[in-house]
């Protein structure tokens, strides 16, 4: 049987859909389809009219379907708006085995333990639960105790979660589409995945990703997430700027952002422009800067930055990254994507990551969930109805 998935990223401007395959004993991602679509119905990466994103996705299907003569019954879809956060806490247990020996069923349980109580959780859904770090016995610390004996296990662990009202809103437009949901995984996480090398997440590292109407920013460290913020402004808002200081229609100020080809090719006018797009990023490293700060991050990521979305293409905005954060930065590429793909482009970063998550042999025994989310979401649904 092919090892076959789709990945379907929904932005405010963009839905772009990958369906790829992994074969045995290859590596990177054979790429079956790509399609990137106008978007219609999101406003700051959030439903705004469910009817209008629904049709979009219908398209979306049906263009990949075309394009590669397979079926799409089901999606892996990303989820990229400023309704994502994460909450860090701590769980301790007693080790239940007579021999002591720790074991998956007891690192399970101390995550368990660690789960946020209802009253941080209000009007959430948990995503995706990671073991930072466990302590045996106040004496060892691992990031994996499988195996060692003590009586006391404790877990530091990262819960990272959604609004319920924005993600139902989500998965009901993406199932009246048509497609039955194999995931939802958190938007930076699968950018994080397409571009960041295993070294660079063990090492320390972020990925910013620019949309038109959120950026958003994932940090990894020993090879798991340590953070993220999703920002409500994106590549739009530069645009914006430009239209209105240079009172050009929006379609133009979009080109000129793109390629800085002016009608008028004088100085003043350049000087303005970089006046106008350095404000704005200004705001949003600023932005950036104040989250790592907050997490104890601001300085210390040997791996750097990498910069994904549509506003990578900004010229110089690694420079620019570099200089306001005071850390290594690029601009990223899909790493296992074949050469002169156009899927190598940094846009297409949360898809690609997308399929990467869904394929990743190790995926289900890394303890990332504690229950399928597809099961979670079922019972919750179902609790919501009278």
């Amino acid at each position: 049987m092919r090892n076959i998935v789709f990945g379907l990223d929904i932005g405010s401007r963009s839905i772009r859909g990958v369906l790829a395959e992994k074969k045995e004993g290859e590596s990177g991602l054979k790429i079956l389809a790509a399609v990137d679509m106008p978007s219609d119905g999101m406003r700051r990466g959030m439903v705004s009219r469910k009817d209008k994103i629904s049709a979009k996705i219908r398209e979306v299907v049906k263009e990949i379907t075309r394009l590669s003569g397979i079926p799409v019954k089901s999606a892996y879809v990303a989820f990229g708006s400023a309704a994502l956060g994460f909450h860090k806490s701590r769980g301790r247990v007693t080790v239940s085995r007579p021999d002591g020996e720790i074991n998956p069923m007891e690192i399970e349980r101390v995550l368990k333990q660690a789960r946020p109580q209802t009253q941080a959780l209000l009007n959430r859904e948990v995503l995706d639960t990671y073991g930072l770090n466990y302590i045996v016995d106040s004496d060892i610390s691992t990031k994996d105790p499988s195996g060692i004996k003590g009586e006391n296990l404790e877990a530091e662990a990262l819960f990272i979660t959604a609004l319920q009202k924005p993600l139902k809103e989500t998965i009901e437009a993406v199932e009246e589409a048509g497609l039955a949901i194999e995931d939802v995984i958190p938007a930076p996480l699968a950018a994080a995945r397409a571009l960041l090398s295993r070294r660079q997440r063990e090492v320390g590292a972020a990925v910013l990703d620019i949309g038109a109407e959120t950026t958003s920013l994932a940090v990894f460290e020993d090879d798991l997430p340590y953070s993220l913020s999703v920002l409500a402004f994106g590549s739009s808002h530069i645009t914006n700027d430009i239209a209105l200081g240079f009172q050009m229609p929006i379609e133009e100020a979009e080109r000129i952002k793109i390629t800085a080809d002016f009608p008028e090719n004088s100085g003043h006018m350049r000087r303005r422009f970089a006046d106008i797009v350095e404000a704005r990023l200004e705001d949003m490293f600023e932005s950036v800067q104040a989250h790592l700060k907050k997490v104890g991050r601001a300085g210390l990521l040997p791996g750097g930055v990498v910069i994904a979305g549509g506003g990578a293409r900004l010229g110089g905005i690694a420079d620019f990254a570099k200089n306001l954060l005071k850390l290594p930065a690029e601009t990223g590429r899909c790493a296992e994507v074949g050469e002169g793909h156009k899927l190598k482009d940094p846009m297409w970063a949360v898809a690609v990551g997308l399929c990467l998550t869904a394929l990743d042999e190790d995926r289900p025994g890394r303890g990332r969930k504690t229950s399928p989310l597809r099961q979670k979401l079922v019972s919750w649904f179902k609790s919501l109805i009278p």
